[in-house]
């Protein structure tokens, strides 16, 4: 008995110990020696990812996610916080930097960490908090971006409003609140861990601002003065970025004759910056380490991360890595509605292929790994099941379910009992050409009449999560067949000035990264989709344009005679992008909705309007058509 409660006594120490070893994985606050970073006295590089919605919403689709307020909501905070760090962790990363603190501007349309003078929002703070806290559980650091020189969100310009209007880098009351602003956060107590930010070995570095212009050396020598002053445990990372040697030659020059609390410096690597990483290291060789604090290219992507590991450069991190959505779904790549290749989401999917999404952060997973001398090890199967929402229509099953971090595919069963047997009704399913305001799965071999009940799982090649919660009972009276137009192999037919759109940029940033669309050839006439099945039930298309009344529809029970359908029709009105103002001809968001047709129906028309207009509006995304019996 004393040998058995000796076991259970070192088993408990074991798991002490065992929990508090990885715990204090990050035991030291990371340094700078030369050109080098340290933890201890090992040397520090890491290729990570840049997390820019990590604290906040900003995925920039306006109006599309209505439910997910500006609130401190726990859920967001478990599920889409947490699930950027199990991402991350499945990529073998070490190190991210997260984008920005907002301040407010006065428009109520974002959630404001910076209220006022030295007003600073709780709710908002313990998102940052809770970051820190998953920084220590999953033993990933970060660099702590601040207040942007951008305005998306609150930037400099708002910032400097809110503190005497004067400029934000010279007026005495901007720098006074900036070094309050620097004081709050350094002596905040985590509410979450009971640290204070000064003391957490989490935080890799401070960085004033995203993008501060280059000639602000006397500002950012001040600051970073007065930081390491409160602060003397963490680095302070340049604000500035150098694009080319010149730049660079310039910027470490300032730090070592102007700002020796600078511990690193940074440079970028997309289409625009001039610059091998070999000829920008040899800038810093001796000096000061050298980051990459962002990187994101068509061509070049793995010479980029075989030059960083090549040189001595400190680390690179990618430009983006995205997050899925609590209210279910994944997240869009097209960034703050921006350029269509600037957010990737991990492991990969086949609608981010046109700029290599699952080749580049596969890649990004295996030089994390190369850089710290590891062996990459196998891909880990995803493990949280998905948890699967009721369905949004009540007589087919039209599901929605919040994503399984890791997951690349998802596998919809179908059961006529909650107990099963369960059939696989969807195949490998790619979700990603559906975000979160578009329902995931439909299905399309329903048997009207029949109740039916439902679960999902996540899988990628090394595995499966257990199923999702079971959803049901759902008695259907129509099948759903949803043609997202990649072609046009699910209509009957069409007029042949209808053309498929695969435009990357700008549509996706216009259309809400509806992928494809039927559109008019230019001056042509009124174009025509047609779809037949046996019985027709209802219809419903989504298409972008002007806003006007652009698409009308008719329907027949023998495709010869055609009768006039009037559709309920909402619309998005057209916005601008918060990236490129009205550039690129912003486009209104129309669905039409047609619930019923007279029994009999087997054909429906889709006419465009616009007849020989110089435009090729309307564009239609996709069609959901109810039917019973087969589609021809």
């Amino acid at each position: 008995m004393k040998k058995f409660v000796n076991l259970i006594l070192l088993g408990g120490i074991w798991l002490i110990f065992g929990s508090l070893s990885r715990a204090q994985s990050l035991d030291n606050f990371i340094t700078r020696k030369g050109d080098k970073l340290y933890d201890g006295d090992k040397v520090f590089r890491f290729i990570g990812v840049n997390t820019p919605n990590i604290n906040g919403h900003y995925d920039g689709y306006k109006n599309t996610n209505p439910a997910s307020g500006y609130a401190y909501d726990p859920m967001e905070l478990s599920y889409e916080m947490e699930g950027y760090f199990k991402d991350m962790a499945q990529m073998g990363i070490t190190v991210f930097r997260t984008w920005g603190i907002t301040v407010s501007d006065g428009s109520g349309n974002y959630e404001a960490m910076i209220e006022g003078p030295q007003k600073y929002n709780e709710l908002v703070l313990r998102k940052m908090d809770k970051m820190l806290e998953l920084c220590n559980r999953y033993n990933i650091r970060v660099i702590l971006c601040l207040v942007k020189e951008n305005n998306y969100w609150g930037g400099t310009k708002a910032f400097s409003a809110l503190h005497g209007g004067g400029d934000y880098y010279t007026s005495a009351e901007s720098k006074a609140g900036f070094k309050h602003f620097l004081s709050a956060l350094v002596n905040r107590k985590n509410q979450f861990t009971g640290k204070l930010y000064k003391d957490d070995t989490s935080i890799l570095a401070w960085e004033f601002g995203n993008e501060v212009p280059n000639d602000k050396v006397e500002w950012i020598s001040e600051m970073s003065t007065f930081l390491k002053k409160i602060d003397p445990n963490h680095m302070i990372a340049d604000p500035r970025r150098a694009n080319g040697t010149t730049q660079l030659t310039q910027l470490v020059d300032d730090v070592l004759k102007r700002c020796p609390h600078i511990d690193l410096v940074k440079t970028r690597q997309y289409p625009n910056y001039k610059g091998t990483i070999e000829e920008l290291w040899a800038v810093c060789q001796g000096k000061r380490p050298l980051l990459l604090d962002e990187f994101q290219r068509m061509d070049g992507f793995e010479q980029v991360l075989q030059q960083v590991q090549n040189t001595g450069t400190s680390g690179g991190l990618l430009w983006s890595l995205m997050k899925n959505q609590y209210t279910g779904g994944i997240g869009g790549h097209v960034l703050f509605h921006s350029y269509g290749w600037g957010g990737s989401r991990w492991p990969g999917f086949d609608s981010g292929e046109y700029f290599n999404e699952t080749k580049n952060l596969m890649l990004i997973r295996e030089h994390s790994y190369k850089i710290q001398g590891m062996k990459i090890p196998p891909l880990p199967a995803p493990t949280d099941p998905p948890i699967l929402f009721e369905s949004s229509e009540k007589s087919f099953a039209a599901l929605k379910w919040r994503a399984s971090p890791g997951a690349r595919y998802y596998e919809v069963e179908r059961a006529t009992s909650k107990t099963g047997p369960w059939k696989n009704v969807s195949g490998n399913l790619d979700i990603s050409f559906d975000l979160y305001f578009y329902p995931m799965f439909t299905d399309s071999s329903a048997n009207p009449g029949e109740t039916y009940y439902y679960r999902v799982n996540g899988k990628n090649r090394s595995g499966s999560t257990s199923p999702s919660n079971v959803v049901g009972p759902i008695k259907v009276d129509r099948k759903m067949m949803v043609d997202d137009l990649k072609d046009f192999s699910k209509t009957h037919s069409h007029s042949p000035n209808l053309t498929i759109s695969s435009e990357t940029w700008p549509r996706l940033r216009q259309t809400e990264e509806e992928y494809y669309q039927a559109e008019r050839t230019v001056s042509s006439g009124s174009g025509e989709l047609v779809y037949r099945a046996d019985q027709i039930k209802s219809l419903e298309v989504v298409a972008f344009g002007d806003g006007a009344d652009s698409l009308s529809f008719q329907y027949s029970k023998n495709g010869k005679s055609w009768h006039t359908a009037k559709a309920n029709k909402t619309v998005r009105p057209a916005y601008p992008s918060e990236y490129s103002g009205t550039t690129n001809n912003p486009v209104a968001k129309c669905t039409y909705l047609l619930g019923s047709f007279p029994a009999g129906t087997s054909f429906v028309k889709i006419v465009t309007a616009n007849a020989g207009a110089a435009t090729t509006f309307p564009w239609i995304g996709r069609v959901y058509l109810g039917f019973t019996g087969s589609i021809h």
